[in-house]
């Protein structure tokens, strides 16, 4: 199980995106797209970042490697192996990149086609690769990313946010709208969210800061980390800590692991239903109706209110503030 130090790490290590030091790209190309503009950008194999420009242009550079050498070519020349086909109209600009299905392609030695592009701050965007990371920022409407093996860091977004991905970390910032963040097996960090947030890992940690909304936190193997959250929260991990402290508490608190510690701080004076298991307890019962033991609450606090269901093997703790 990984702990939230080295999630800090590894995330400082492994979300920057691997592009030219010294800023090569093979060739440029420039569209014209009303706004709110669309845009869909679609490679099997490579990096793609995409950030706010001052005009009303799309401009693509398209960074073509060999054996992780930067090539000077054209568009042409790179249609000779790879099939691109760009469709503009109007708002829209959807750009594919394919390549071949016959046996024999050399996969070793094949081209791989990232992307760095800039459009105007109006622009709502489907960025998809396989085998590459994702970056966006600066942009003020709705956004998905997607990639099966790499990282997605998004942030400065004004609308909702989707980042999916099957390996590697997800980094969300800065985004005025709900975030959906999803990986396999990578870890998860989310600051200055406005809006509801699902965040979802089956091995890795996961970190909220800053978020209000309802927020829904989900690993199989690592430790959850909230601060200064507020709205409902439902987190669960099946081997791992959870931490959180919530500034303002709505609808419900529902907390469990498997095999780890709960520790959680809530506002004071509030109206509660506790429902608390674990195999030690740490629980202020002030103004408190109901049956404890050490293993076991269940019962009102000030009269009733709000649902708090915190679940664990380990200890659990619950604080006022």
């Amino acid at each position: 199980m990984k702990t939230i130090a080295s999630l800090l790490i590894c995330y400082l290590l492994s979300i920057s995106l691997s592009w030219s030091q010294n800023g090569e790209y093979s060739f440029k190309e420039s569209y014209d797209l009303a706004t709110p503009a669309k845009m869909k950008i679609s490679s099997s194999d490579g990096n793609i970042e995409v950030s706010a420009g001052n005009t009303k242009k799309a401009e693509v550079l398209y960074i073509v490697r060999r054996n992780n050498k930067v090539l000077q070519i054209s568009r042409k020349e790179l249609e000779k192996e790879l099939k691109v086909t760009v469709l503009q109209t109007g708002n829209s600009l959807d750009i594919n990149v394919e390549y071949p299905k016959i046996q024999g392609f050399n996969w070793k030695d094949h081209m791989q086609v990232s992307f760095k592009i800039t459009v105007p701050k109006e622009t709502s965007c489907d960025l998809i690769t396989s085998d590459g990371n994702v970056s966006l920022t600066g942009l003020d409407l709705s956004q998905q990313c997607r990639t099966s093996d790499g990282n997605i860091a998004i942030s400065s977004v004004g609308g909702d946010v989707i980042g999916r991905t099957s390996d590697g970390n997800i980094s969300v910032k800065q985004i005025n709208g709900a975030v959906e963040a999803r990986t396999s097996d990578g870890n998860i960090v989310a600051e200055d969210i406005k809006g509801n947030t699902q965040s979802v890992t089956s091995d890795g940690n996961i970190v909220l800061s800053h978020v209000t909304g309802d927020i829904t936190i989900s690993t199989s193997d690592g430790d959850i980390a909230f601060t200064d959250v507020a709205g409902s929260v439902k987190a669960s991990s099946s081997d791992g800590n959870i931490r959180g402290n919530i500034l303002e508490l709505k609808k419900s608190l529902a907390v469990r692991t498997s095999d780890g510690n709960i520790s959680i701080t809530i506002p004071d004076s509030m109206g509660l239903d506790l429902d608390i298991k674990g195999e030690s307890l740490d629980v202020a019962l002030n103004n408190f109706s109901g049956t404890s033991d050490e293993k076991y609450i269940h019962g009102k606090i000030n009269g009733g209110g709000i649902p708090v269901s915190l679940t664990s093997d380990g200890n659990v703790s619950l604080n006022y503030r």
